[in-house]
């Protein structure tokens, strides 16, 4: 009887489909189902948040705003009394016989520290506060004016660029350790011209190659941190200036000498160097206007009738700070403020938390 033998290799039988695999095929599609729909839940919750919070902040930004305008308000009133009969309650300064009395002082209710002022909810009034307020006037007069250099004079019948202007601006860079070449440079980014006035100036040739071009403002600057336009002026010399200067749409501004800091007064003549220091001026006006006008030209001297026109004792341009925080939200808001004929206030221009 002959047997068959078993092939080596039995051929492989692939199992058929049946409902056990089935089953398998539709738990894996029904995970896969799951992680799609949590991922898109997620997806819909996070940017539904994002969306709750940016109209929260969009809302809150709008709110600090309108309390921004609102200190605007205040600091008319405290700037509108100045001159006015007892304006200056509150302060130690005894009244001057003889005082100029529309003179712009540090004793005056305008220059004194304010608390923070809690705001609260229309709906609760006295219930819990839901942000702060804060503002601070700064006397802008109190600076040098960087648009004065484009101050022009009448010589020979001709009008020609004024070199005082140019000159104090050259000794308060000195004086605060900054290149006096800065000076020409930023008055050619102000005149209308295309020609270099000064040796170091600098045009469109000078912009146009750098990178990227770019070319002068040719135009009255509208913030100080314009000088950082200036090729090569960068961050660091903006911060050693920036305390002393200025940018207000005149260039006929004169400084305030009760309110300027000691380098910005040693910079209206070289008579002046190391006369006056930051401790002397803030022992001095304490009780009012320190150095006054008659003050400061018999110091001048000489020097007096080539300075005349770059002081006085009155200011007509403020600054108000205002820091505004609603929850998580913090607004700051810069107003130019211009002070006019019979203290009417009026805000000249805003920014929002840049200069």
């Amino acid at each position: 009887m002959i047997r068959r033998r078993a092939p080596l290799h039995a051929p492989l039988r692939r199992p058929l489909p049946g409902p056990r695999r089935q089953r398998g095929v539709a738990l894996i599609i029904a995970l896969i189902l799951v992680a799609l729909a949590t991922i898109l839940a997620t997806k819909l919750s996070y940017d539904g948040w994002l969306e709750r919070r940016r109209t929260i902040g969009i809302i809150a930004t709008e709110q600090a705003y309108l309390f921004g305008t609102g200190a605007e308000a205040l600091a008319a009133d405290a700037l509108n009394a100045i001159g006015q009969t007892g304006a200056t309650s509150g302060s130690t300064a005894p009244t001057v016989p003889g005082q100029n009395a529309q003179q712009v002082n540090l004793t005056q209710p305008w220059a004194q520290p304010t608390q923070p002022l809690p705001i609260s909810s229309p709906e609760n009034p006295e219930g819990e506060p839901i942000g702060i307020l804060q503002a601070a006037i700064q006397d802008m007069q109190g600076r040098f004016n960087l648009n004065n250099l484009a101050h022009m004079t009448q010589v020979n019948g001709q009008w020609v660029e004024d070199p005082v202007p140019l000159e104090q601006f050259q000794r308060l860079l000195v004086l605060v350790g900054l290149e006096p070449k800065w000076a020409g440079i930023a008055r050619d980014w102000i005149d209308p011209d295309d020609q270099a006035g000064q040796p170091d100036g600098a045009e469109d040739n000078v912009y146009t190659m750098q990178n990227p071009p770019y070319r002068t403002g040719n135009w009255p600057m509208m913030s100080p941190t314009e000088l950082m336009n200036l090729p090569g002026f960068g961050a660091d010399r903006y911060r050693k200036i920036a305390p002393y200067v200025t940018a207000l749409p005149s260039a006929t501004v004169k400084i305030n000498v009760c309110t300027a800091p000691a380098v910005v007064i040693e910079s209206l003549a070289d008579s002046l160097s190391g006369e006056y220091t930051d401790e002397v001026l803030a022992n001095g006006r304490k009780s009012g206007c320190f150095p006054d006008v008659p003050t400061l030209q018999a110091v001048l001297g000489k020097n007096a009738s080539q300075t005349a026109n770059l002081f006085y004792d009155q200011s007509q341009y403020f600054r108000l700070t205002t820091r505004v925080t609603l929850g998580t939200t913090q607004f700051t808001l810069y107003s130019l403020l211009y002070r006019g004929q019979g203290g009417k206030v009026t805000p000249l221009l805003r920014s929002f938390g840049t200069l």
